[in-house]
């Protein structure tokens, strides 16, 4: 049974989510200090939390959300605050969503009732043996690393609030805003993706926010924008960070007040969508150059999901292969049987900067040109060739792991190498390794890893 802990004065929120769901255990506290003390001794599943109904003595919101996740980290919070509030750019490596006020019934049960699905799923297998689907939604998931990246599309999937997908070029963000909206409540309504990089300056507003009649020259009809196209479905905004100010300013408004005004038009048009935008650059960096609006920023992360590049994902890359030759293979009506060694080494050590948008486009030429039954390295391109000998004319596949080293030698780097794969997370990292998270510490610590 999922347990909730409401803060908050008044029980409001409690009401909302007590009228429309049941088998939930819930329990309130009226200030966050009291709050804590009952999640200290029983940790709970979700803790919501009205930060301006019940503030905390704590300075700041995200030094109050790191006490409730320190001794659970599987503890997921809610704060219900003000959408101006600055300090929510300090919780973005938490485990927390942010829901604005005045919170709606739909927007407060969203989240609990994924998280009652999790738990239902959960309770089969524990989280580090959980299953998903091999294909998901046209994405391949082979590692832990992309199996999170499924729970948190499923995660947002549940709610209706906006999202923002970070990931270098070619990860797949495309893929998974897709995946969002087929998964969402709004799956039987329009999606419309828009490459906000390919419009013109001078088109922006008008294929955005539509135009009128007579709006400029040649606009001999009125026309809707894509805004209006996605009523009551969903708009992905890709490359968010190509608008320029004013287009910003305009999207800024259409977050808030939920309207469109077409180009020369009089009136304002309603329009119920949920916005998805992504970008290949880091944002924060574009904040502080002045080249994007810190309250956008603000208005679209409220859950991010971060792709990690191709080259993080170790093992994944020769599974990847496999599963596109295969596919490949059979569009193409060609009888290929094997990789041989040589072009699997080649493919592996390859820093893939286009991610698997390039690896894909990579095999299917290979298999296209094959003319024998095994996929040999003269297929692929000469950059992954060349890519084989770095400047200094070393190796470029040199592994810190080779024969003649000590057993406690190969396991430090080991070590360092998986936390390295997953950014330091040692959660994931403990996971992987397939020891508990106190184990690894240990470990660390033996290792002088920490």
């Amino acid at each position: 049974m999922l347990r909730i802990l409401f803060i908050e004065e008044q029980t409001s929120a409690r009401n909302l989510v007590e009228g429309r769901l049941d088998g939930l255990m819930i329990e309130s506290g009226t200030t966050v200090e009291a709050a804590l003390a009952k999640h200290t001794l029983n940790p709970f599943d979700i803790v919501i939390w009205d930060s301006q109904s019940a503030p905390s003595k704590c300075s700041k919101l995200s030094r109050t959300i790191k006490q409730f996740s320190k001794n659970c980290v599987d503890t997921k919070t809610i704060v219900i605050a003000d959408p101006g509030n600055r300090e929510i750019a300090m919780t973005r490596n938490l485990r927390c969503e942010w829901l604005s006020q005045p919170v709606s019934e739909s927007e407060l049960v969203a989240p609990i009732e994924a998280a009652i699905r999790f738990k239902e799923l959960n309770h089969v297998k524990p989280p580090s043996e959980l299953v998903v689907p091999v294909e998901f939604e046209g994405m391949v998931a082979f590692t832990l690393t992309m199996q999170f990246v499924i729970q948190h599309i499923m995660e947002a999937a549940a709610s209706d609030i906006p999202v923002l997908i970070t990931g270098e070029t070619g990860t797949g963000k495309d893929l998974v805003a897709a995946a969002i909206h087929k998964r969402s409540s709004r799956k039987n309504f329009p999606y419309v993706p828009v490459n906000m990089g390919a419009i013109t300056s001078e088109l922006v507003a008008s294929e955005l926010f539509g135009h009128e009649k007579g709006a400029y020259t040649g606009a001999s009809e009125a026309r809707p924008g894509l805004f209006e196209q996605a009523q009551d479905g969903t708009i992905f905004l890709d490359e968010i960070t190509t608008m320029d100010e004013k287009t910003q300013i305009s999207l800024l408004r259409v977050l808030e007040t939920k309207t469109v005004r077409r180009v020369r038009g009089e009136k304002d048009i309603h329009v119920n969508v949920r916005v998805i935008a992504a970008s290949n650059e880091n944002i924060e960096d574009a904040i502080k150059g002045g080249r994007f609006r810190e309250d956008l920023y603000y208005r679209l992360d409220v859950f991010r999901i971060q792709l990690p590049p191709l080259r993080e994902r170790h093992g994944a890359i020769s599974l990847l292969t496999d599963h596109f030759v295969a596919r490949f293979a059979e569009m193409y009506r060609k009888d290929i049987r094997a990789v041989s060694r040589e072009t699997y080494r080649l493919i592996r050590q390859y820093p893939w900067p286009g991610n698997v948008r390039e690896l894909k486009n990579v095999i299917q030429r290979a298999v296209l040109l094959a003319k024998s039954s095994e996929l040999t390295p003269e297929l692929l391109p000469q950059r992954i060739r060349d890519a084989d000998v770095s400047e200094n004319g070393c190796r470029a596949d040199y592994s810190p792991i080779r024969l003649g080293m000590r057993l406690g030698d190969v396991e430090r780097e080991y070590i360092r190498m998986t936390l390295s794969s997953v950014n330091g997370n040692k959660m994931q990292a403990a996971s992987l390794l397939g020891i508990s998270r106190r184990a690894l510490y240990n470990k660390l610590k033996r290792t002088n890893l920490v």
